[in-house]
């Protein structure tokens, strides 16, 4: 993708805003058809191993990929890496004692090595289904693959190779989930890949988890120290590499990022990074959420 500028977008805001919107969906929406292309051209059961930091929109990209992969005629199915966490009590902690779910530590590696085996190699598995409400491993359930079923493993750590090198026998394809696009303003950076991300994830906060800005800022601290551990080591492992950006997402989501960051306390440690954040998201022309398209991978956030 060429340049991206504040300017840039909020012409087209102005000017044409069904033409920045329809072009964006296309764009994402091609690249997701590519890619199904591409995985459907191996024969036999293949793994996908879907990866991404948080508010990529790789969950949202792995299900619109087992939709693209069925109208081509194969059979997908999805298997998410976060069922495999460990129950509470043989999770890994902060020295505060709060429960450290970044680490790759915090997953069952063992089993998730054992059980994608065999899957792939017996056509069957029975896969864990884990509760973040209860905090631990609830039940089990059968599942079964057929000989040419492509497997989408979607998690933080699919691409990390204390999973993957368990797998290295197995047909994969990796694919890595992301913002690869900064938003500048003339010369200058205005919205850096994170930024984007972390409005995401704010608005989905708000919208989902009923979450004030500081608890979303203060989670956010663990996340991109998660990431720089956990993730991006490993991202240049991936065969595909997706950027998530939508061109127009800002304008879409700025009136209901300003009302949450609004919310945070002025004494708060977070304020300033909250007012830094609000300064940028105010250069945007507002569109509002109403203008994202059923079926966009932006409806992951705002519901």
């Amino acid at each position: 993708m060429n340049k991206l500028t504040v300017d840039y977008i909020n012409t087209l805001i102005k000017e044409t805003p069904g033409k920045i919107i329809s072009e964006s969906e296309k764009r994402y929406n091609d690249i997701v058809s590519t890619t199904a292309e591409r995985i459907c051209s191996d024969e036999g059961r293949t793994l996908v191993m879907v990866a991404g930091p948080s508010s990529s929109g790789k969950t949202t990209t792995s299900l619109l990929l087992k939709k693209a992969i069925e109208k081509k005629g194969r059979r997908a199915k999805m298997i998410s890496l976060d069922d495999f966490y460990r129950s509470h009590g043989a999770i890994y902690t902060f020295e505060d004692g709060t429960v450290d779910y970044e680490t790759v530590k915090a997953l069952d590696v063992d089993y998730i090595g054992e059980c994608l085996h065999r899957l792939m190699n017996e056509g069957r598995c029975k896969l864990p289904r884990f509760s973040f409400k209860t905090k631990k491993r609830e039940y089990y359930v059968e599942t079964v693959a057929e000989q040419d079923d492509i497997i989408i493993v979607e998690g933080l750590h699919a691409l990390n190779p204390v999973i993957t090198d368990q797998l290295e026998d197995e047909q994969m394809v990796k694919i890595y989930v992301s913002v690869s696009t900064r938003i500048f303003d003339g010369d200058e950076v205005l919205m850096s890949k994170r930024d984007i991300r972390l409005v995401r994830r704010m608005i989905r906060d708000y919208h989902h988890r009923d979450s004030s800005p500081e608890n979303t800022f203060y989670l956010w601290n663990g996340v991109r120290m998660g990431e720089d551990r956990y993730l991006f080591p490993f991202e240049d492992r991936a065969d595909i590499k997706i950027d998530s950006i939508h061109p127009y997402e800002v304008c879409a989501f700025k009136d209901v990022a300003i009302k949450v960051l609004d919310r945070t306390d002025k004494k708060s440690v977070y304020y300033p990074a909250a007012q830094a954040l609000k300064e940028k998201i105010s250069k945007f022309i507002s569109i509002g959420e109403a203008s994202v398209p059923e079926g966009s991978l932006l409806n992951e956030f705002i519901g």
